[in-house]
């Protein structure tokens, strides 16, 4: 075998390797087999310490703040004693305490294991992680789950906090016009174990960030400290372990990150926007799939789940759409990396940033800023991309209702897979 296989690469060369170089090229084979084995090893020990949920990556107790569980008070005894049901006639009173403290009880627990409370003698902070894994693209759920996080309901009830390790942070706006809700001061309750107090104004406010796309991890906290104390609290926080549980981290968020603090609501504020875009992106091109669904790819995808293969095997459009996973995730996270490192002067009409990121996947010239200052510019441009034009037939799929076995061909180009199905 060793012979044949020098002979291989002797031709190659042309009849010009010898010994040393052919030791070369097996210490390079080596070298390229053990570094797709530690990326393989590295990817398992991510997705472990996905699994294993955000709450473990929350501060520890230090000299400011004292980490405590959320049900290690007596987190209750708002439902045993408050007001909240005391419009409630004295014969249905008692009951309702009861299932108020069952519905506590259960809310305690869930929040339990996402989320730590933090308390400092004189204030409070209540910090929850949670993972999200993102929709799949290639199934009708997943396209339904990234069109309805694609909607835009016209109100943002939250205004800029900071840009902290890379991560836009945003607090929930209290006026006369938006208080918080009678929910959120009975979870403060839960909190604190105290009793809610509708006579009063409530004295704290409740934060929020993300990190990532789709596949995300969301931060929400609840605190009565002063708006310093809480940067400065979420500024402790690790970003290096945060980012390197997303598959595919974000440039310019981790510890070492650092803006101007006199721009970095200014700055929190873009980033939202270039999110937002990329949200309405993701949509639009769910969309897409879903009004391009082939019904024979369903009914494949059907068949190979009884197979033993995923759900999501082939093709949901049948090839008639490409999917835009990579690019859409690829172009986000150059959107973001851009801004944290001041390269995008302008960003509120959208600049030319998307014209650039698409030209840059597309190797041609930028789109226009006319047309790239709005998200319509953007979207014809990928939508032509993604939609496939030279190729209006699709390849077929086929199904194998025998019991000879089915197979599955796929072939791979660039980011995207297609496969079909035959046998039998």
């Amino acid at each position: 075998m060793a012979g044949l296989d020098y002979y291989q690469q002797d031709k190659k060369t042309e009849g010009k390797l010898t010994a040393s170089g052919y030791v070369e090229v097996i210490k390079q084979r080596f070298a390229r087999f053990s570094e797709q084995k530690n990326a393989e090893e590295l990817e398992r020990e991510r997705q472990k310490r996905w699994r294993a949920g955000g709450k473990s990556y929350l501060p520890e107790t230090n000299n400011e703040w004292v980490r405590r569980a959320i049900v290690d008070r007596d987190f209750t005894l708002d439902a045993r004693e408050g007001v909240l049901q005391d419009n409630i006639s004295e014969a249905a009173r008692p009951l309702a305490k009861k299932v108020a403290v069952q519905k506590t009880e259960q809310l305690a627990s869930k929040m339990d294991r996402s989320s730590w409370v933090y308390e400092n003698g004189e204030h409070t902070i209540w910090l929850q992680m949670l993972l999200k894994k993102d929709a799949k693209s290639n199934t009708l759920a997943g396209n339904i789950a990234q069109s309805i996080d694609a909607i835009d309901f016209g109100r943002s009830d939250y205004v800029p906090f900071g840009v902290i390790g890379g991560v836009a942070y945003f607090q929930l706006v209290q006026n006369d016009y938006n208080v918080l809700t009678v929910r959120d001061r009975a979870f403060w309750s839960i909190i604190t174990a105290s009793i809610t107090d509708l006579r009063t104004p409530a004295n704290f406010e409740i934060y929020k960030a993300t990190l990532g796309l789709g596949q995300e991890i969301q931060l929400k906290a609840y605190s009565d400290a002063p708006a310093e104390e809480v940067h400065s609290f979420f500024s402790n926080l690790d970003y290096d372990r945060f980012n390197a549980l997303l598959s595919r981290p974000v440039p310019g968020i981790g510890n070492a990150s650092q803006v101007n603090p006199e721009t970095e609501v200014e700055l929190a504020v873009k980033m939202a926007e270039v999110r937002s875009e990329f949200m309405k992106l993701r949509g639009e091109l769910a969309q897409l799939r879903l009004e391009n669904v082939d019904g024979m790819a369903l009914i494949a995808n059907t068949m190979a789940a009884q197979y033993g293969l995923a759900g999501d095997t082939f093709d949901l459009t049948a090839n008639k759409i490409k999917s835009a996973d990579d690019l859409v995730q690829v172009a986000y996270r150059k959107g973001l990396g851009d801004l944290l490192e001041g390269q995008i002067a302008e960003a509120n009409s959208g600049g030319n940033v998307f014209g650039r990121l698409f030209a840059n996947f597309q190797g041609g010239e930028e789109i226009p800023k006319s047309e790239a200052a709005s998200s319509a510019g953007f979207w014809a441009g990928l939508r032509s991309y993604f939609q496939s034009t030279s190729s209006a037939e699709a390849s077929d799929v086929r199904i194998n209702k025998g019991s000879a076995g089915v197979v599955s061909k796929c072939a791979t180009k660039d980011a995207f897979k297609k496969c079909s199905l035959t046998g039998g």
